[in-house]
């Protein structure tokens, strides 16, 4: 269930990649309705894509090796972005943001092991909601605010990755490490905890295989599926 439900996520991921680009790249009407009409949906999108991250990974080996693969990938993304997608271009996207969890991961799995995996769950969660205005200046969530934060932690982009973005900074696609990290770790967490008491049934295999198939593939479909939607785009526009 776990390729499925991972399979499921990365359809809408690249369907909402789809009006974005044809919103914001090629400026098509039905693109900014359909974008306007998904945008609520998209945080629902990210939280399942990165949760489901974090418990593949617990059942991962080699997740440092993966990481450091994934990072060059996402440096290999901005570079593309940059000199092909100019005013769009990507700095810190879930790529960026998946390999240095996987790579943190890798590095305190020994310590993360000595945790409860319950008890880590709980408190990743509370971590995640108490920290997700940290990228918008604030402690919380909305419409629940607990405090601004100093504006001297936003005064640079060279903290952007771990949250803190000026108010120039620009990532077409943008997960900072705080507060997704939490997320990340709290899907780690579940999947140490499904190992050690079971996974529920509704996580059982459903074999959906055109499903399953995406969820095991799903880091290579993000990969490539941003060139291959401005191209399908861009022989549309000609069309149209």
């Amino acid at each position: 269930m776990l390729d499925e439900l991972r399979g499921l996520a990365i359809i809408a991921m690249v369907a909402y990649h789809v009006f974005y680009s044809a919103a914001f790249l090629f400026f098509m009407d039905w693109g900014i309705s359909a974008y306007k009409a998904t945008t609520p949906f998209e945080p629902l999108i990210a939280i399942t894509f990165i949760s489901i991250s974090g418990v593949c990974c617990s059942l991962s080996r080699n997740n440092l090796k993966r990481g450091v693969r994934l990072l060059l990938v996402a440096c290999a993304v901005t570079l593309v972005t940059v000199f092909f997608t100019p005013g769009n271009e990507i700095y810190f996207g879930v790529l960026h943001f998946l390999s240095l969890a996987m790579i943190i991961y890798a590095l305190l799995e020994k310590a993360i092991s000595r945790i409860p995996p319950l008890v880590g769950a709980v408190i990743c969660l509370i971590l995640y909601l108490l920290l997700w205005g940290v990228p918008r200046g604030y402690l919380g969530f909305e419409p629940f605010k607990i405090c601004s934060l100093p504006s001297a932690l936003y005064s640079s982009d060279l903290f952007a990755f771990l949250g803190f973005p000026s108010a120039t900074f620009f990532s077409a696609d943008y997960f900072p490490l705080i507060p997704h990290l939490f997320l990340f770790l709290c899907g780690c967490f579940l999947g140490r905890l499904g190992v050690k008491k079971g996974f529920p049934n509704f996580l059982r295999p459903l074999r959906i295989r055109p499903l399953a198939f995406l969820g095991r593939h799903s880091l290579l479909i993000y990969v490539v599926h941003q060139p291959v939607i401005v191209a399908v785009l861009y022989i549309v526009s000609l069309i149209m």
